[in-house]
């Protein structure tokens, strides 16, 4: 791996990986990186009046539902501004499409069963909550966890 630094003082900061493929070393890289910027991701969410800040890594899944996101946590709901393509974008790799209304964290899921129509129900760490998986993003989850986890 090659590691390169630019200095830009008129550009804004960033730190840009590439790579072939998401594997567990890159997010590793990345976590150590946020670590040692002493940067913990937080994701502003609403609970009615109430602004809450909810780390990356307690957020289970985004479901749209009647125009509205909401974003789930192992206990609790909270409505998200932001749509699913906008979160897509904001959050790590980890965070993909389960179906064209869901969001998955697939770094927390615990299992997944298949069902002989295609569709897929995931279930999650330290939460009773489920999800379905759509057969058209089935396989690009499964590709994440095969990735991001050790076998």
């Amino acid at each position: 791996m090659k590691i390169r630094i630019e200095i830009d003082r008129d550009a804004p900061e960033e730190i840009v990986i590439r790579s072939r493929s998401a594997d567990a070393r890159l997010q590793k890289l990345q976590e150590a990186i946020t670590r040692a910027l002493g940067e913990e991701k937080e994701l502003a969410l609403q609970n009615g009046e109430e602004e809450i800040y909810v780390p990356y890594d307690e957020l289970l899944f985004f479901e749209t539902v009647e125009k509205r996101v909401w974003a789930h946590t192992a206990k609790s709901c909270f409505s998200c501004l932001l749509h699913l393509n906008e979160l897509e974008r904001l959050l790590p790799f980890t965070f993909t499409r389960g179906s064209k209304s869901c969001l998955i964290n697939t770094s927390l899921i615990r299992s997944i069963s298949r069902y002989p129509t295609g569709i897929a129900k995931a279930t999650f760490r330290g939460s009773e909550k489920t999800v379905y998986i759509s057969r058209m993003f089935y396989k690009d989850v499964r590709e994440i966890i095969e990735e991001t986890r050790l076998k």
